[in-house]
């Protein structure tokens, strides 16, 4: 029958009425004895509950210092990039997601750029971004479930960082601070207006000059209501109090904040109760941990001090106040029980706790066993345990959980590997001729990807002349992957003998028929260009064509012809092509569709004319600055919008 009982009706039962009923019985009898044994008592009581306080407080204190330091640290690893703070959100919403007790989670640069992640009183999640720094507007959407911006919530507000106190607080410490409690402007909730407090570390570049704040606030308001959902005694209240004497946080719905917005000083409380234990507290100085008591009304109240938040920098006050009547009532109800009754009920509660103990603690310990031997890498490790639903299905899922460890771990080791030796295949760096300037880029979608180029050493052409090849295999993934560099052995063993670009489209395809079986393909792009030359040439296996823009003349000659795709049929020649009047200046850009056909969030492609657009506008800088705008100008096309496509392209500047 107890096998059968949930463990959260068995522990009340066997624990919790057994050491309730003798703990009432020993604290009313000894109680009763001696006003010391009272006292005693009373601080006990206090002292648990106060503890309590103080460690979630002090927790929750330590929230926004670490959060700070990690942000701090993801910025200086260039995780985050201060420059492009819209790639800020999945961070942050993530951050936000796992400390709940935070308010919002920002960042301010001292060129006016701001981003934040922040939790209103509704519980709703808001991103809000401010890229431009001269201006004065910031956006904002409220995010789903999911993390990601409901466009049609977006609103638009005027927001200037360098007023806020959260931003001035660290930039004029020049160091990690909290700045003093403020009202949270539009930030009433059920409990009125909202007093928050944040922490801030500001950051500096190389030469010590600052270039903003990382930021994690939280609201006073929060710690009321946990303060609120505490027992203290049976009437009894805990409150916070900041060093200057302000009112921070109380468990009994008291105002800490003014109608005009100001704070409230605890001896000036409306509350008398509230008023008395500050005055009491201020005026006989206390000791950390020093429990008094004060009389009010005609009635004694127990009261304890002590100081939290020292180890994050704050000089904060916890004080815990009970009234005397609520341990002598109870001591007063249950004076008349005998010895005899007693003595049976520390037996029996000491019996009974004793077996269930064991009867709990044993599964228990089995699991923590094997849990442990997992986490040391024995994923072979199975538990059997035929116990309470709670242990049995913890089991259960203890035991599937290993069977997925070691599935994954096989898959990512595999992955892993693929990843590597494909990233090994790609050039290490461009090569470095003296009339030709070039530079190449490839990211993939997933962990291995289809898009391929190189540049190729083929015998007989000389050391001015580059032969660039870009591929694209359909598809993504490691199939793509393992064609991808079949392709690219063939094509490289190939260059040991001189022929045209056709020449080897032809032989290539020949050669990916036979392990295709034309149910796989990949389209290909072969180009010579020569610093010493005129011209260029190409050979295309349904690739598109170079793109190629003369900044003089100001024009982007029509490139055309190709043939099918290598892989698909057997016996395909292919045809080399010709484009002169190749003059010094001249951009030749060829790529993977992926550049042209990324998406933003809205369905538009990237499309040729915005290439064109990039190409012309920075014709005059080297082949790396080109490739670095086409990335910059992509990001910014895609906003938010993933990556859904492997992005490859090389950059040749004839010089």
């Amino acid at each position: 029958m107890l096998t059968r009982l949930p463990i959260r009706v068995l522990a009340p039962l066997l624990f919790g009425i057994p050491v309730l009923v003798v703990g009432l019985w020993l604290s009313t009898k000894w109680n009763r004895q001696s006003q010391q044994a009272v006292a005693e008592l009373a601080d006990q009581n206090i002292a648990q509950i106060h503890n309590t306080i103080a460690t979630k407080v002090t927790d929750v204190l330590s929230i926004p210092v670490r959060v700070c330091q990690v942000n701090e640290h993801l910025v200086n690893s260039e995780v985050l990039a201060v420059d492009d703070l819209t790639e800020w959100r999945e961070t942050l919403v993530e951050e936000s997601k796992a400390f709940d007790e935070l308010s919002c989670i920002a960042w301010g640069g001292t060129d006016g750029r701001a981003v934040w992640v922040i939790r209103y009183a509704d519980g709703s999640i808001y991103w809000a971004v401010k890229s431009d720094g001269d201006g004065s507007t910031m956006d904002e959407w409220k995010l789903d479930a999911t993390g990601h911006p409901v466009t049609s919530t977006k609103s638009s507000f005027d927001f200037n960082v360098t007023t806020r106190p959260w931003f001035r607080t660290p930039r004029n410490a020049k160091q990690p601070t909290w700045c003093e409690p403020y009202v949270w402007v539009g930030g009433e909730d059920s409990q009125g207006t909202t007093l928050g407090i944040s922490y801030g570390i500001p950051m500096f570049d190389d030469s010590d000059q600052l270039i903003g704040v990382v930021d994690a606030d939280f609201s006073l308001n929060d710690l009321s209501t946990y303060l609120g959902k505490l027992k203290v005694g049976k009437t009894g209240m805990a409150m916070l109090v900041a060093g200057d004497g302000h009112l921070l946080a109380t468990s009994g719905g008291v105002d800490k904040v003014t109608e005009d917005s100001k704070q409230v000083l605890t001896q000036d409380s409306d509350n008398p109760l509230v008023a008395a234990a500050g005055e009491k507290a201020a005026g006989s100085e206390l000791s950390d941990k020093e429990r008094s008591h004060f009389d009010l009304n005609g009635q004694t109240y127990f009261l304890r001090a002590s100081k939290v938040g020292g180890d994050v920098g704050l000089d904060w006050t916890l004080l815990t106040i009970v009234p005397e009547s609520d341990f002598t009532a109870s001591i007063e109800a249950a004076f008349a029980r005998s010895w005899l009754t007693s003595l049976l009920a520390v037996a029996v509660a000491v019996a009974l706790g004793f077996l269930a103990a064991r009867w709990l603690v044993d599964p228990l310990t089995r699991l923590v066993t094997a849990v442990r031997r997992i986490g040391q890498g024995d994923l072979d490790t199975r538990i059997q345990i035929q116990h309470a639903p709670e242990y049995s299905n913890l089991a259960s899922e203890i035991n599937k959980m290993a069977e997925g460890l070691q599935d994954r771990m096989r898959m990512q080791r595999s992955l892993s590997l693929a990843m590597e030796v494909q990233r090994n295949l790609l050039p290490a760096d461009a090569p470095e001729m003296r009339q030709l300037d070039i530079a190449g880029h490839s990211t993939y979608c997933d962990e291995t990807g289809g898009d391929y180029y190189d540049f190729l050493d083929v015998s007989g052409t000389d050391e001015d002349t580059a032969v660039l090849v870009i591929g694209d295999v359909m598809g993504h993934g490691v199939a793509a992957a393992l064609l991808m560099a079949t392709a690219r052995g063939i094509l490289r063993s190939r260059c040991a003998e001189p022929g045209s670009l056709a020449d080897f489209l032809t032989h290539l395809n020949d050669m990916l028929v036979v392990d295709t079986q034309g149910e796989r393909f990949m389209t290909m792009l072969l180009v010579t260009l020569s610093g010493g030359r005129d011209q260029l040439r190409w050979a295309s296996a349904g690739h598109g064509p170079p793109v190629v823009y003369d900044p003089v003349s100001d024009t982007f000659p029509e490139l055309d012809g190709g043939g099918l795709p290598l892989g698909l049929m057997d016996g395909e020649h292919y045809e080399e092509y010709i484009q002169k009047d190749i003059r010094p200046g001249t951009i030749l850009l060829v790529s993977t569709d992926g550049l042209e056909e990324t998406m933003d969030h809205a369905g538009e492609q990237y499309g040729v004319d915005r290439v064109r657009d990039i190409l012309r506008k920075h014709a005059s800088k080297p082949a790396e600055a080109i490739s670095q705008a086409i990335r910059q100008s992509l990001a910014t096309h895609r906003g938010e919008a993933s990556q859904d496509d492997d992005l490859t392209f090389v950059v040749a500047k004839v010089l």
